[in-house]
This record gives structure tokens, sequence and C-alpha cells, in this order.
């Protein structure tokens, strides 16, 4: 990962040029414009909004010329003014950089528009010709090469408090590691009452430190501070069966998969990032699915979310590698793509009118859900 200037502005971000995309450049006076040429309104899924006063009374900066001059203008207003699909990426942890950008999509076509905006407010747009270009392109950035026989952590769908539980195991190993080196002891502490481990874990919670591993996934994650933590004997019995702990009572003690997964962060942890994908549902604008990724040296470690209406949530986790993954990602936007398929204003069926009714005694429109027609009085 390295942060790069392209087109001589620092846009403040982790990037390399692509070969495969076209890229422009905006200053902020120029969406105006572009929401001017187009003849978009836009929709509750873009981050702007149109003033045509301001478009009225200044005119677009040097850097629109080449947008409005392209022949991908009408895919990238489209995408950007008025999108079927959002994708909004979230990254930090690990002393990382935080950066916050987004992807959009259309349906009428597979281009993808990245869209990051610079410390000064400038712009960069990168078009893509495909979902499959993009996703290259931002795997090679912010994935892992990894290897690829990292044995499964999780094997099924669980509940969040798993998570949670096995995610706080490692990160109290990687402190009782600092703590070893910061008292020049040679032996971890791996023994931890019931009591301490809950209250450490509802510190950690309400931390909000992104140095953390459990933190950064609830910080960067949309909607998972939400979800209602309900810590319960059994989810300590599923971490102690997966190898995170043993239980003795009222002690717990960190087990091997805590050794190994602690070990990698500790070594490896590149930083987080989230992704949360969002489309237009009866004209709101809501949240389809979201997921949380930790790349190590030897995983991409890749956690999907369900979360109930009454706040309960769910978790699947996958190792992977970079080929894997971006494989992986590929599938999740076709499965957004077709969930929207049939939502997007552009493209729903227009329901038929209803047919009128006439009043058999003197001709008259029958009002719907009437019992005598208004203007004879004859039942119907």
């Amino acid at each position: 990962m390295r942060k790069q200037a392209i087109g001589g502005i620092d846009m403040g971000v982790n990037m390399e040029k692509p070969g495969d995309a076209e890229i422009f450049q905006l200053a902020p006076v120029d969406i105006n414009h572009l929401f001017r040429r187009s003849g978009l309104n836009g929709n509750g899924l873009s981050l702007y909004s149109y003033n045509a006063e301001q478009a009225a009374t200044s005119s677009p900066s040097e850097l629109f010329r080449p947008l409005a001059e392209s022949a991908n203008f009408t895919s990238i207003a489209n995408k950007i003014l008025a999108p079927d699909l959002k994708i909004e990426f979230n990254r930090g942890g690990a002393g990382s950089a935080e950066e916050t950008y987004h992807a959009f999509l259309s349906l009428d076509d597979n281009d993808v528009l990245a869209h990051f905006q610079g410390s000064d407010g400038n712009i960069l747009l990168m078009l893509f010709d495909n979902e499959e270009s993009f996703l290259q392109w931002w795997s090679d950035i912010y994935a892992s090469k990894a290897a690829s026989n990292y044995q499964p952590v999780f094997p099924e769908v669980l509940p969040m408090e798993v998570l949670v539980c096995a995610l706080h195991c490692i990160d109290i190993y990687r402190r009782s590691y600092l703590e070893s080196m910061l008292d020049y002891r040679g032996g971890l502490d791996l023994a931890i009452s019931t009591q301490d481990f809950v209250q450490l874990l509802r510190r950690s919670l309400a931390s909000q430190d992104k140095r953390w591993l459990l933190p950064t996934m609830f910080e960067i994650t949309a909607g998972l501070k939400g979800i209602n933590i309900a810590l319960k004997p059994e989810h300590i019995k599923k971490v102690e069966e997966l190898g995170f702990l043993t239980i003795d009572e009222n002690v717990l003690t960190l087990g091997e998969r805590s050794r190994l997964m602690g070990t990698e962060i500790i070594t490896s942890w590149l930083g987080s990032i989230s992704c949360q994908a969002s489309a237009l549902v009866n004209g709101q604008e809501k949240s389809l699915s979201r997921i949380f990724m930790t790349p190590t040296a030897f995983a991409n470690h890749l956690f999907s979310f369900e979360i109930g209406a009454e706040g309960e949530a769910r978790f699947r986790h996958q190792a992977i590698t970079l080929p894997e993954l971006v494989q992986t990602l590929m599938k999740w936007i076709e499965a957004l793509q077709k969930a929207i398929g049939g939502t997007a204003p552009a493209h729903a069926t227009p329901r038929p009118a209803p047919a009128m009714k006439f009043c058999g005694q003197c001709g008259a429109e029958l009002k719907p859900g009437k019992k005598f027609c208004t203007s004879c009085g004859t039942s119907i």
C-alpha cells in the first residue's frame, strides 16, 4: 500500500494509478455544472445536491473540461448524481491512515465509478470498465497476497456474540504480549477471571480505540453499533469449542487459536476496511449489506453480517487469498445488483391505472369506495 498523488494532486488516500481506468478531477464548484449540463436532478444516494443559483452565477473550473468532453460523460454523471447502488468504504485500525471513499454503480451498464475527495475539497473520479477491473485494482491496494492453506476458523454462521468474544481473546493475547515486553518478562499471562474478561470487554467496546481489533470492527463498520450484544454462557462455550480459550470454573485461559491469531495480528495486521452497500427502497436510502475485512500476511479475513429487525446479528467468516477475495466480492456485487433490479425506480414497471366505473342510472363516474352514486344517489 502506498500513498500517491494522481495528476499532481494529493488526494490523501492510498492508491496506485490503474492502467485501465479513465481518471478525472473536479473542483467543488464543478458539481453544480455537472448537474446543469447533464440535466439530472440527483437522488437520495448521491453525495451532492443541485444549487441552481451557484450554477448560474459561477463558471466551471479548468478541471471540468476533460469530463465535459468525455464520451463517458453521461455514464459518469448518472453514477455520481443518480446512482442505483452506492458502496461506502471505510478504512482504519492498526495505526493505518483513516479513509472514506465510495463506489457508484448503475443498472444500465457494468461500469464502476470510484469517488475520492481530497483534503482541499477537490474530487477524484476513476471510471472502470467493469466490476472485476475495479476489484482487481482495489484488492491490489487494500488486500493481502495471503497464503492458500489457512484453516477455517468459524466453519458456520454464528451469533455475533461469538465473534465479539473471539476478537476479544485475540486482543487480550496481544495485550498480554505487550505487557510482557514492558515488564521484560519472557512468558505471557494467559489466564483471566470471567469477571475481568467481561469488564475488559465492556471497556474495549466503549473505548472506540482503533489500535485494537474489536473496537476497530465496530467503529468502521456501519450499523454494528446498533446491534444487541447479549453475552450468554453458550457463547463462551462455543468460543471454547473453537479453540480460543478453555474454561475452568471462573477462570478463562487463552487457547491455541488465540495464540495463533494473536501472533498473526501482532506481526502482520495491515489495518481493516469495511464496505456498506446502499440502494433506494421506496425513495429512502437503505443499507443492503455490510462486510468487514482484516488482511494479514496469512489471509484476508472477510466477515459478512446479517442483522435482524430486533437488532440481533449473525456473522459468516472466510479466510481467503487475493484471487478468492476478488471472486467473492464479484459475487457480492452481482447479488446486490440482482437484489435492486426490481426496486430501482428507473426499471420499475408502472402499475396500470384502475378501470373507471360509471353509474347505470345517470352515467356519472362512480367514486372508489362509495356505496351510492354521488350524483343521483342510486345504490351501487
